[in-house]
């Protein structure tokens, strides 16, 4: 349900909701949530909210029964942020029902747990909690300026972060938990140029997972870019690789070339294997673990992060 606080009304009757201060409580389940042309600099707080993610009609989508084929429900883009401009959207729960074990071409019905667009440029989302999601934040056309603070995602079988409008924005203090792809700034057009924005990942842990695609359990690169991808600043960041197959590596190398500032990292290998000679080594402000050592600072700097944000909500089946 929505809680009005003073100085907001909500949406009835097709009308939309405006105002500075917009509570959401209670389980929403399959519905969407759209909020949209909000007064500038309003804040959403979901803090004791939460919703379902679901992209595919049936449990297991195969190339003879793909995700859109079944009766199960679905609820693609669970909250919509439209034309709100400086908008704070705190906390909420998003839980999950996307496959995991399907194939991801056969997994394909796009989705994201939370979608930013329209006229929400310079929005901050923080505190969110989502899992087994397909993208978890996505940020598209006219969200320029974002800023994604101390959020948790897990078990996100394609980006943690979709930002394929190639915008500037920053990623910091997020804890990104198993994620087949960390940061996409791919773009589906060509037409789309990057090169004059950037992206700050501050303080922000980004351990890959390797799902089936295409075939092969792999996962790709941590940050998905090509050449007219943004400029990158990284800094006190990790990167976490688990799969010795890993996809990407040109990727990789590209992720290396646009990074402007790179100071205080670590890139994790956390297989036994040794790095493969192809992998492309990170520029300097990058130290590398591998194997129990990449392993065990990993376990320790993921426990460190949940320790520190006791305010980001938990699901019933997580430890408080």
């Amino acid at each position: 349900m929505f809680a009005l606080l003073p100085g907001s009304c909500l949406a009835e009757g097709g009308q939309t909701p405006r105002g500075k201060q917009l509570v959401l409580t209670g389980e929403h389940g399959y519905e969407q949530q759209t909020i949209r042309n909000l007064e500038a600099g309003a804040t959403i707080d979901a803090r004791n909210a939460s919703f379902i993610v679901a992209n595919s009609r049936n449990t297991e989508p195969s190339a003879m029964m793909g995700c859109d084929e079944g009766t199960l429900p679905v609820n693609r883009y669970p909250v919509v942020i439209r034309n709100c401009p400086g908008v704070r959207f705190i906390g909420g729960r998003i839980d999950g029902q996307v496959p995991l074990t399907s194939d991801w071409r056969d997994t394909y019905c796009n989705s994201a747990a939370l979608l930013v667009r329209d006229g929400t440029d310079n929005a901050t989302i923080e505190g969110v909690r989502v899992r087994r999601c397909w993208d978890a934040v996505r940020f598209a056309e006219q969200a320029d300026g974002f800023r994604l603070k101390g959020c948790w995602f897990s078990e996100v079988r394609d980006d943690a972060v979709e930002n394929d409008y190639l915008l500037s924005g920053t990623v910091e203090d997020c804890l990104f938990d198993g994620c087949f792809s960390g940061i996409s700034v791919d773009p589906a057009s060509n037409d789309r140029d990057g090169t004059g924005q950037t992206v700050l990942i501050d303080r922000t842990l980004i351990r890959m997972h390797a799902f089936l695609s295409k075939g092969e359990v792999t996962h790709q690169a941590p940050i998905k870019a090509v050449d007219q991808s943004p400029r990158l600043r990284i800094t006190g960041s990790v990167f976490a690789l688990a799969s010795a197959n890993m996809r990407g590596f040109r990727r990789l190398e590209r992720t290396w070339r646009l990074a402007i500032e790179s100071r205080d990292n670590l890139l994790l290998w956390l297989p036994d294997e040794p790095i493969p000679p192809a992998l492309p080594m990170p520029p300097s402000g990058f130290r590398v673990l591998t194997g129990a050592d990449a392993r065990e600072y990993w376990n320790k700097a993921h426990l460190q992060w949940v320790a520190a944000h006791q305010n980001v909500a938990r699901f019933s089946d997580e430890a408080l």
